[in-house]
């Protein structure tokens, strides 16, 4: 997006930079009905034009299809059922996505993943960090017919929930060490941190 959308009850930062030149990740925001948000973070398999090219299409498809009435799974099995059918068959590529429904009224974050690096929800109040993998299933273009499953989390007041690809957890070193999630538990853990600012760490 060009901008983030103001969701109340809700302090936004993102970064996008690609690989190369062109890039397979994707992240998205749909104004819902009763103030609710769909959020959605993808990851096309490779690197770069043709990478990048199953991606724009993966966002052209989300948009005509994301409507009031679909839940996160079905928006998922709908993005399967026509990448598998009509644009990944035989290419090689697959996609991995997250997309969950949050409702600000009750902080109630419904979701389901396709093979997607499962969010980090930092509890500040427990100081514990969950990984929300309890609706993951297989990655998107591989099989037509496939029924993706929900959860759900109701998140409380400075609780932090980060959404990635893999593109930071695999991000190397010069000594070919790759940063991980433990560092990305670690770098979000300061609660005090805004938004803004807990990104800034972690891009550091």
């Amino acid at each position: 997006p060009a901008e983030l959308p103001k969701i109340p009850t809700l302090d936004l930062a993102a970064h996008y930079q690609t690989s190369r030149r062109a890039g397979g990740d994707y992240y998205d925001f749909f104004p819902l009905s009763r103030g609710r948000w769909g959020i959605l973070i993808a990851d096309v398999s490779g690197h770069g034009t043709p990478s990048a090219v199953v991606m724009a299409v993966t966002h052209c498809i989300a948009h005509l299809h994301c409507s009031e009435n679909h839940s996160p799974g079905e928006l998922l099995n709908f993005l399967n059922h026509h990448l598998a059918t009509r644009y990944t068959s035989g290419s090689g590529h697959f996609v991995t996505a997250f997309y969950g429904i949050y409702d600000p009224a009750t902080r109630k974050l419904t979701f389901a993943s396709a093979g997607h690096n499962p969010p980090r929800l930092r509890h500040c109040g427990r100081w514990e960090v969950d990984a929300l993998d309890q609706a993951n299933y297989l990655p998107m273009g591989f099989v037509a017919d496939l029924e993706y499953r929900e959860a759900e989390v109701t998140l409380q007041i400075g609780d932090r929930l980060v959404l990635y690809t893999d593109g930071i957890t695999e991000a190397a070193n010069s000594h070919s060490e790759l940063f991980g999630v433990a560092r990305l538990d670690m770098v979000v853990a300061d609660c005090r941190d805004d938004a803004a600012s807990a990104l800034h760490k972690l891009l550091n």
